[in-house]
């Protein structure tokens, strides 16, 4: 905030304005008038601008001083090895081209610049470093193996700098290194994110996933910042500009907005229109009451019923019950389910918060979020982990994030998860081969036309035909190889299952909606 800022400022800055105008009251000259800058002021340091900004706002006293025939003297001090934070440690030897200077050295270099006529000068004690042997590589790991004091042969590959506990300035150190070698911006998430293993990599020589992971990280942002983690009070909201034609009604995202839809609706020549997720939706308490309230919508938002409707996860299941109603000609389902430990048990709170992350986060590297799970199911206490995960994404994404709703938004991401898992075990009981019978009968008489769009990643998958089956049983619908069935299953071929709505799954929408 802006007071904390200032109050870093104010501590040095105020107590010598307050000085210099005293002393300048006084019947005599002083000797001397010295102020204890900071190396940080001349050189910076990433995380340190207003201590920065509070030092070099003394100088400029200083420099006034000088101009006005008075004494003025600003020493920007390295780091001091009897006080401080870096007394006892030996971590900057390692990563900065600086050591600490000893307090008695302090006192006698200082003799020497108050002799000296300028008004800013610098000490500290530069590093007499042994050069190892090897790749630039090689010497730069092994100096961070020596900053983390930890033997990298004995800790795990999953671990990040983060949790290990890197220090700040030694991070940044990192940061530019990487930065020069790599010609590209790189942040301290960044590299706090960066775990053992691809810093074994690096050392070897291997840079392809460390930058994969920068890279990443990066696209990962550009995504989170293009959300808006703001919960709606429109019952719905217009996508494109479109007026005339058949709608085509969304039906609401997790993420309770269309962000990942607008490419898409401008692409369509017809209206596109997004049902929100509002307040009075979050009062429903089963999926039952979510599919009920979203037909109603529906049928007051267009009686005559000629549109087609798009829903994908929880929402999916309103898809059959409009078609069945006969309000709409055509529904499609993204079945973006394909992990069924989801929703084959009763789900626990560890999985609840890792299908949040797989859905609600999933383009963020796998490295912090498991980085992330791994300090989640240290907390015992829901509010905990919410807290947590809303802070781990803030810092993610840094400046610009949009996050008035985040933690309101996770406690309803658990809600809809659990009534979307007890919903699937009620139906689940009820769902015998008889009865699934009878559904493809009444499907046979059924004008409007369901398409599954199923994202599956081939080179993985032995039997693309199983895991269409699978899909249909899930959302309780006939199989599409059944005799007069009007289910339709259109796998889409991608490369990662990591990203819900993948390039290849909107061109397939496009298609289909076109």
């Amino acid at each position: 905030t802006f007071d904390k800022f200032c109050s870093s400022i104010d501590t040095k800055h105020k107590i010598f304005t307050n000085l210099d105008q005293l002393t300048r009251k006084l019947d005599y000259k002083l000797d001397y008038f010295v102020v204890f800058s900071s190396v940080t002021c001349g050189k910076g340091n990433a995380g340190q601008t207003n201590y920065s900004f509070g030092n070099s706002m003394c100088e400029r006293i200083c420099e006034q001083r000088r101009r006005d025939g008075l004494h003025g003297l600003a020493v920007q001090y390295g780091p001091i090895g009897d006080v401080g934070v870096f007394e006892g440690s030996d971590q900057l030897i390692t990563l900065t081209s600086i050591r600490k200077q000893r307090i008695n050295s302090c006192c006698d270099v200082l003799d020497k610049l108050l002799a000296i006529n300028t008004p800013i000068v610098t000490s500290f004690v530069k590093a007499n470093k042994q050069r190892e042997s090897g790749n630039r590589e090689k010497r730069i790991i092994g100096e961070l193996w020596r900053a983390l004091g930890i033997d990298p042969d004995n800790t795990p590959d999953h671990l990040t700098l983060g949790e290990i506990g890197l220090e700040s300035m030694f991070a940044v150190e990192f940061q530019q290194e990487m930065e020069r070698e790599w010609n590209t911006k790189v942040s301290l998430n960044h590299v706090k994110s960066i775990t053992i293993g691809m810093l074994k990599e690096y050392q070897s020589g291997k840079l392809d996933n460390i930058k994969k992971h920068v890279d990443d990280m990066k696209l990962a942002r550009d995504h989170l910042l293009k959300q808006k983690y703001i919960i709606p009070v429109e019952i719905f909201i217009r996508l494109n500009g479109v007026t005339v034609g058949k709608p085509v009604y969304l039906l609401p995202t997790f993420m309770l907005n269309f962000a990942v839809f607008e490419g898409l609706a401008q692409k369509l020549n017809r209206p596109v229109i997004g049902l929100n997720w509002t307040p009075d939706v979050s009062k429903c308490t089963t999926l039952k009451d979510v599919i009920k309230y979203y037909v109603k919508l529906l049928k007051n938002l267009d009686p005559n019923g000629k549109y087609d409707v798009v829903g994908c996860l929880d929402t999916a299941y309103v898809c059959p019950k409009v078609l069945m109603k006969g309000m709409a000609d055509m529904a499609v389902i993204i079945d973006l389910i394909s992990d069924v430990r989801y929703f084959d048990d009763q789900l626990n709170e560890d999985l609840i918060f890792e299908f949040i992350f797989v859905v609600m986060y999933g383009e963020l590297p796998v490295a912090f979020k498991d980085k992330v799970l791994r300090e989640i199911k240290k907390e015992q206490d829901t509010k905990a982990r919410v807290k947590l995960i809303a802070n781990e994404i803030a810092d993610f994404a840094g400046k610009g994030l949009v996050a008035t709703d985040m933690e309101e938004m996770l406690y309803l991401m658990i809600a809809r998860i659990r009534m979307l898992s007890e919903y699937r075990l009620n139906k689940r009981k009820k769902f015998s081969n008889r009865l699934k019978l009878a559904i493809a009968k009444k499907w046979a008489k059924k004008t409007g036309k369901l398409i599954m769009v199923k994202p599956v990643k081939h080179d993985s998958v032995d039997d693309v035909d199983v895991i269409i089956e699978k899909s249909c049983d899930l959302y309780f619908l006939p199989g599409s190889s059944d005799e007069n069935s009007t289910v339709q299953v259109e796998s889409v071929s991608t490369q990662t299952t990591r990203e819900l709505l993948t390039i290849e799954v909107m061109n397939k929408l496009e298609a289909i909606l076109k």
